[in-house]
């Protein structure tokens, strides 16, 4: 149970949001559900700010979510990403996962990222990638870093088209599997935006997904 809500904790903190964005969007708010064996146990808000030419300027996300079984277990996460063109310049979190206290910040300097983790100094090398989902260049990459705890992660990925429901709707999607250190599917529609995202941890399903309005 505790392994199930780390990786929850993991995909709270992923940021879904879509990359693509008209030039004209300045701010937008999204929301996603988050079901585990087909039971909703939450909903995620996330804010994004576009600069004037329409690229990711920051994401900001805001989550809390309990779980009942034997034990209560809860999760809250405060995190800001930076943007610019298309880089990550900067990622600034606070994570608590049932008591376990994440204190997480970055900046990208010229041939590596600086990063502290609970007051301790660390650096990530300049080509690993936040394991931030709604970013469709995720899907691109073969080295990640997770947004909670800053651990690097090897990954591999896999293509192919798939015709999906979400929230009743149905898209043409893409669909990639990632494999290695890290194992999720995700799905994006025609415009390059994250539509579900999918795994299973010792046997349970856990879907995430954007509501669709």
């Amino acid at each position: 149970m505790r392994r199930l809500i780390w990786w929850l904790a993991a995909v709270i903190v992923l940021g879904l949001i879509g990359a693509a964005a008209a030039a004209d969007k300045t701010h937008e708010n999204h929301f996603a559900s988050i079901r585990v064996d087909g039971k909703k146990i939450g909903q995620v808000h996330y804010t994004v700010t576009y600069d004037a030419e329409g690229e990711v300027e920051s994401l900001k996300t805001n989550a809390s979510y309990s779980v009942l079984g034997f034990e209560v277990y809860s999760f809250s996460d405060d995190l800001t990403e930076r943007w610019r063109s298309g880089e990550l310049q900067a990622l600034d979190g606070y994570t608590n996962d049932d008591g376990d206290k994440y204190l997480a910040s970055i900046q990208r300097k010229p041939d590596e990222f600086a990063a502290t983790l609970n007051g301790k100094n660390l650096t990530l090398p300049p080509n690993a990638f936040p394991n931030s989902v709604w970013n469709y260049q995720i899907t691109e990459q073969s080295l990640l870093f997770n947004v909670t705890d800053l651990r690097l992660m090897n990954v591999k990925v896999s293509k192919r088209d798939e015709r999906i429901k979400v929230d009743g709707k149905s898209f043409d999607a893409e669909r990639f599997d990632f494999t290695g250190d890290w194992r999720a599917s995700l799905w994006f529609d025609q415009d390059q935006q994250l539509l579900k995202l999918e795994y299973k941890i010792k046997g349970r399903d856990v879907v995430v997904a954007l509501d669709q309005t």
